[in-house]
């Protein structure tokens, strides 16, 4: 089994302090969200390398314990108004990120929304979640989003992306979770979401499925293409 270099977990807090980008930046932004669990130190290797290849980034940050899954979308939408200033930005979420990116389309979005990626989504309800929810510390953890991550009812009214949108899912997982293919966290057919434009399986745990170089070059496919290379699926 591959290890992961710990020395990564020391570097991640300075990368946002390197030099700037060897490509001019362009106007367009990407607003990374973190998921579950995660702070949004967690997606600063993959903002630096978005950076790097020439996006604005915003990492944004928002608390499950403390913060229902409604106030942090209402967040989120109130600071790509702030910080996008009307240009052509994208949105990348990791795990519950991506749950929330879903539930902003209740509302809408600022105009100038490209596309979308969702790393690891929970897009179906989360076989772990409904074993957890009455587990305390879970509840402390996830709050009302992780409660939501359970609830069929909840799914049934989550829109699905209303612009093109492609999903990352990790298969580097655990048969003590489930024998079908999984990241340790969900399966592989539960990331699956209806009208996707690309889906890939990349071989990466759930925790750490952003920190891939292959996440990063995917999700700049994705993002310049709406593709994932020749994995595109047919319309």
């Amino acid at each position: 089994m591959r290890r992961i270099n710990p020395g990564i977990f020391v570097l991640a807090p300075l990368l946002l302090l390197t030099p700037a980008p060897a490509v001019a930046l362009t106007r367009e932004a990407v607003f990374l969200l973190h998921g579950l669990g995660r702070t949004r130190a967690s997606m600063l290797v993959l903002s630096w390398r978005m950076r790097r290849a020439g996006y604005r980034t915003a990492l944004f940050p928002y608390s499950p314990p403390t913060e229902p899954l409604d106030a942090a979308t209402d967040r989120l939408l109130a600071s790509i108004r702030k910080k996008a200033g009307g240009t052509t930005y994208h949105l990348i979420g990791h795990s519950l990120g991506s749950i929330i990116i879903r539930n902003g389309f209740k509302k809408g979005y600022p105009p100038g929304l490209g596309r979308v990626v969702m790393l690891a989504p929970p897009n179906q309800p989360s076989f772990l979640a409904a074993k957890l929810r009455r587990n305390p510390i879970f509840s402390w953890l996830g709050g009302d989003s992780g409660q939501r991550l359970a609830e069929k009812a909840f799914y049934a009214s989550l829109p699905a992306p209303m612009t093109e949108f492609g999903v990352i899912a990790g298969d580097r997982g655990s048969r003590l979770l489930s024998p079908e293919p999984n990241d340790g966290v969900i399966l592989v057919e539960t990331a699956k979401l209806e009208g996707m434009a690309a889906f890939a399986t990349l071989h990466h745990t759930h925790t750490f499925l952003m920190n891939g170089r292959d996440t990063f070059e995917h999700c700049r496919a994705f993002l310049e293409s709406g593709s994932f290379r020749e994995t595109k699926l047919p319309r």
